[in-house]
């Protein structure tokens, strides 16, 4: 009996000391749960805070972008220069003002940078203080574009002018901002060539893509002995010039005021340019975005010989394809035209060009431009031609073209308009009119002073008894003192800007519902100090406005925008209203400036 109860005993203080043991463990087990579960909701409570704060600033930051993009859809002219600015709210809308801002623990930055002319980009850095070990940042980015205002209602553009007289070669360039209606500070393109200062610029021409955010330029330079041909092209998205491109030069100090190098873009993006090396053979060089064309002849490749050196070239794109139309009038008096088709290898050579039977083989002069194309509006198949086809021609004539669609086609035959003028025919240009198959021809005669006339035509050929006298008393010259425009996108008017030989600008309106012109000219003042010499119109594809260019008889140069609303001239703001650019061009027969609107 006693060794049971002592194994009893022994047995009772096992138990007792393994109850012990467990609860010890169990409370150690407890504390380490407490501690984590505690640790897990203050990590909680603490992460819940941190997100909160994070979403917060999130919020903040979208607000500067949303601000930002507010005020671009105000007016893409309205975001500020490049640069760190705060957002403030002034006068009930949100501006870009100071280094920064701050909203309780949060301090916000919003940095512009440019990425092209129609692109920029919005950074939005947001910081915080989270703790006293901790701090919070957020970024946000965006591109913000020029949608609004282009290509929905505005078109930027390029102005480019020869400034340097007879002495220099500089060729100047202002962009020009339609959207708030500034113009750049004069700049210069690239040097043509770095060794000489003397070829200076009698000819250039301005051609914009439509489907690369670029511009190529096209220039003739006359260094005393020898005339140089050049191109390069403008690459929007850097904003600089390069791609300097030495087309052709030869000996001759005749024929300087002439139209000898010219260019068009196709639909497949290249850019085709033709130009003269003084030979009867027109050459053409390419450039497809990369670079240009090499030839098997020094002077580039060759088109169809025309039977005489050219003097005056125009060549026209048929709408939205990749066939081009080229007419001559060259130093022998003759009218000639080639037709340009690439064709499906897609290579670029003599075959290309198509010659046509020579149109004229005589002509006043040779110092005029006495040829001139356009398609017509709302038929891309058909063309008008206008020429002189005698020593002594009073009545200008016409031609149609009728394209087969693929590459090919062919002329009607010529026809004289029924009227003839008092003095022989002078500088002529053909306009097509907007939405129709009209086209307006235009022709400044030989008298002194000298008279302008307007004839309306159709795809078909004359239309009769449609002339009407702008001017018995424009500047005499060579030299093109008429321009005419017609309002794009929703078009009412067209207007011929013209010389009356004083210093102010004239203009009559095309009204396209009537076709009938205004009986009595509009004159309107301008900055001009001599008579007004040159003008040009060139239509703003998009809208209603067209850039009025000018020069006068001390070769200085003007713009006006017309206004496709108010069918008037602006006058406000400043830069499309009367702005003076260059002040000393080559001569006032000269193509020395040229404008392009944007492309794309």
């Amino acid at each position: 009996m006693k060794k049971a109860s002592s194994i009893t005993r022994h047995k009772y203080h096992l138990q007792s000391g393994m109850s012990l043991v467990e609860a010890l463990l169990a409370m150690a087990i407890f504390a380490i749960l407490s501690v984590g579960v505690i640790s897990a909701i203050i990590y909680g409570q603490e992460s819940s805070a941190v997100a909160g704060t994070r979403e917060r600033a999130v919020k903040i930051a979208e607000e500067g972008i949303e601000a930002v993009r507010n005020i671009r859809d105000s007016g893409y002219g309205n975001l500020p220069a490049d640069g760190t600015y705060g957002l403030v709210i002034s006068g009930g809308v949100f501006a870009l003002s100071g280094p920064s801002d701050t909203t309780d623990i949060f301090a916000r930055t919003i940095t512009l940078a440019t990425v092209d002319s129609r692109t920029r980009t919005v950074n939005v850095n947001v910081n915080w203080q989270q703790t006293a070990q901790r701090t919070g940042a957020i970024s946000l980015n965006t591109y913000l574009t020029d949608w609004v205002t282009s290509p929905a209602v505005y078109r930027h553009g390029m102005l480019v002018y020869g400034d340097g007289g007879t002495t220099t070669d500089e060729i100047r360039y202002q962009t020009y901002d339609d959207s708030n209606g500034t113009w750049s500070a004069p700049a210069l393109t690239a040097d043509v060539d770095s060794a000489t200062t003397n070829k200076y610029l009698r000819e250039t021409h301005i051609y914009a893509s439509s489907t690369r955010d670029e511009k190529t330029l096209i220039t003739r330079h006359y260094d005393g002995t020898r005339q140089w041909f050049y191109s390069q092209v403008y690459n929007g998205t850097t904003g600089s010039w390069g791609n300097v491109n030495l087309l052709t030069n030869f000996l001759s100090s005749t024929n300087l005021h002439s139209q000898k190098c010219v260019g068009a873009y196709l639909a497949n993006g290249d850019f085709v340019v033709l130009y003269s090396d003084n030979t009867n053979i027109p050459k053409f060089k390419v450039w497809n975005g990369t670079s240009w064309s090499t030839a098997s002849g020094s002077n580039g490749a060759s088109t169809q010989s025309i039977g005489g050196i050219p003097g005056f070239i125009t060549l026209k794109q048929r709408p939205n394809t990749n066939e081009l139309m080229a007419v001559f009038f060259d130093q022998s008096s003759d009218t000639n035209s080639q037709y340009f088709y690439i064709g499906a290898n897609g290579t670029y050579e003599t075959a290309d060009w198509s010659l046509s039977t020579e149109h004229s083989a005589t002509a006043p002069s040779t110092s005029e431009k006495y040829v001139d194309f356009n398609w017509a509006s709302n038929n891309s198949l058909k063309g008008a031609m206008i020429f002189v086809n005698s020593n002594a021609d009073k009545a200008m004539n016409i031609k149609i073209w009728t394209s087969n669609g693929s590459g090919g086609g062919s002329w009607s035959t010529s026809s004289d308009y029924s009227t003839s003028q008092t003095n022989n025919i002078g500088a002529l240009g053909i306009e097509s009119v907007v939405g129709t198959s009209d086209f307006v021809v235009c022709n400044k005669d030989t008298s002194t002073p000298a008279l302008i006339t307007c004839i309306r035509a159709n795809i078909s050929g004359w239309i009769a008894s449609s002339n009407i006298t702008f001017a018995t008393t424009s500047d005499t010259g060579a030299q093109l003192s008429f321009g005419i425009g017609f309002e794009q996108n929703t078009p009412t008017y067209g207007v011929n800007i013209f010389s009356n030989n004083t210093g102010v600008l004239q203009y009559k309106l095309y009204n396209i519902s009537t076709s009938t012109w205004q009986a009595t000219p509009t004159a309107i003042n301008s900055p001009a100090v001599g008579v007004i010499k040159t003008t040009m119109a060139i239509p703003n594809a998009i809208n209603g406005d067209i850039m009025l260019l000018t020069s006068d008889a001390n070769r200085d140069i003007f713009s006006v925008l017309w206004d496709g609303s108010t069918h008037n001239i602006f006058s406000t703001p400043a830069g499309k209203a009367w702005s003076v650019h260059g002040t000393n061009g080559s001569a006032t027969t000269d193509f020395w400036y040229d404008f392009t609107w944007d492309g794309m």
